[in-house]
């Protein structure tokens, strides 16, 4: 073989040579690079799961099987569970028990429906134990209780401050009242004024003390419906007739009063009752 085929084999050889090392040192590369891209997806994913995924599942399943019955359970001094529901504390977890917790509406519901009422902390000044006596549109002035700026028959006026409470949690404000009790001659006024829309003098409801009109939009939207569901729950209510034959979302009566009095009774138009509640 001549010296010039030689040192061209040799040159062939040292290329196919550097190739081969190239392609080896190109594989290493590639192969650390998904090396480290699988490390760090890795820790990322961890990171996901630990940060985003598994506190979206508690908030949607919270403490979901998060609790086991356990032999130390954590009690209060009366040797009962001091909560009716279980909660974890470290290792141990209150038992779960059904406790006769009371129930505003309950409480609310026996004030309104009650022979015996008693004083409101939300209408201090008005006592119901103490009755109330007079004629429609005359009652005496010791009957009548102020709130929300109506005045109204001691009972109907502690029964609506226990309504308005529960209705301020709900709207964070006073529940609008336009007027409640009507002397005698303002319901004459009304009467003129209003036409059919008005009740006859002597016979008026709001003549007992025992109606409210709702002013501004309270007679509407949502506030009507909450008070539709909840009103009753005190004794008030927008009767029926206030929804058929007269249309007066606005008018809410104080249920427990107009029936002790028969008011939608077959008597009562034919009578002019004198009311006397006290003892």
């Amino acid at each position: 073989m001549s010296k010039h085929a030689g040192a061209s084999a040799t040159h062939h050889q040292s290329r196919r040579t550097r190739r081969i090392e190239a392609t080896e040192v190109t594989q290493v590369r590639t192969t650390h690079r998904r090396r480290k891209f699988l490390a760090r997806s890795s820790v990322l994913a961890g990171f996901a799961l630990t940060m985003i995924v598994y506190p979206a599942v508690g908030t949607i399943s919270p403490y979901a099987g998060a609790t086991e019955p356990t032999e130390n359970v954590a009690v209060a001094a009366s040797g009962e569970a001091s909560t009716s529901s279980r909660v974890i504390i470290g290792t141990q977890s209150l038992e779960e028990r059904q406790l006769p917790l009371p129930e505003v509406d309950g409480n609310g519901a026996a004030l309104a429906v009650s022979g015996t009422y008693s004083a409101s902390p939300y209408l201090p000044d008005c006592n119901p134990s103490d009755g109330a006596e007079g004629y429609n549109g005359q009652l005496t002035a010791d009957s009548l209780c102020d709130v929300n700026g109506a005045e109204l028959r001691n009972d109907a006026a502690v029964a609506l401050a226990e309504l308005n409470a529960a209705y301020k949690l709900e709207f964070g404000r006073d529940l609008c009242v336009g007027n409640g009790y009507r002397s005698l001659s303002q319901q004459y006024a009304t009467k003129a004024s209003r036409g059919y829309l008005a009740a006859t003098p002597g016979k008026s409801v709001h003549g007992w003390g025992l109606a409210i009109d709702l002013c501004g939009s309270d007679d509407t939207g949502y506030s009507k419906a909450w008070l539709e569901a909840n009103g009753r729950t005190w004794g008030w209510v927008n009767p029926s007739w206030a929804k058929s034959s007269k249309w007066e979302p606005w008018h809410w009566e104080y249920e427990p009063g107009t029936d002790a009095l028969g008011v939608y009774g077959e008597n009562y138009w034919n009578s002019k009752p004198y009311l006397n509640t006290r003892d």
